[in-house]
């Protein structure tokens, strides 16, 4: 199964200048926990909720003073249309991301969630050794820890 048949289409986009109290509400509006963030239609970032709350308000930061472009992940992991599910499953469990952005030829077309990769993967220790991976401790606190 290809990501093109469990992605979902239509995704909501921020722009790089929206400032982060907009993000959050679109955020809210969608039920969404991660926004890609694009120009025009070709995608330069990602924005989580977890990253507004521990980067920006954490830190004492206005959300209303903060712009997506200080704050997004622009060292982007993707799949593609033709992506097999089994590849992205391994993609996101190798660099811990719950949702992957769908991409094609720069262009964002859709995003897959963890949650779409549990309900269409028909092969459970894929799902199983997704969830393992991702549930690891984030690589770079193994790295610190085993400096320690």
């Amino acid at each position: 199964m290809q990501l093109r048949e469990i992605m979902t289409e239509n995704i909501c986009c921020a722009s790089p200048t929206d400032s982060l109290a907009e993000l959050a509400s679109e955020m809210k509006r969608h039920n969404v926990g991660i926004m890609p963030v694009c120009d025009g239609d070709r995608l330069v970032g990602v924005i989580t909720d977890r990253d507004i709350a521990l980067q920006c308000v954490s830190a004492g930061s206005n959300p209303k003073d903060c712009k997506a472009s200080d704050f997004m992940s622009s060292q982007l992991v993707f799949g593609t249309p033709d992506m097999d599910i089994t590849h992205a499953a391994q993609l996101m469990g190798h660099e811990q991301v719950h949702r992957l952005p769908v991409v094609d030829h720069g262009r964002l077309v859709g995003m897959v969630s963890i949650g779409d990769v549990a309900l269409h993967c028909e092969d459970d220790k894929i799902v199983a050794g997704l969830l393992r991976e991702i549930s690891m401790p984030v690589r770079s606190q193994k790295m610190e820890l085993a400096a320690a």
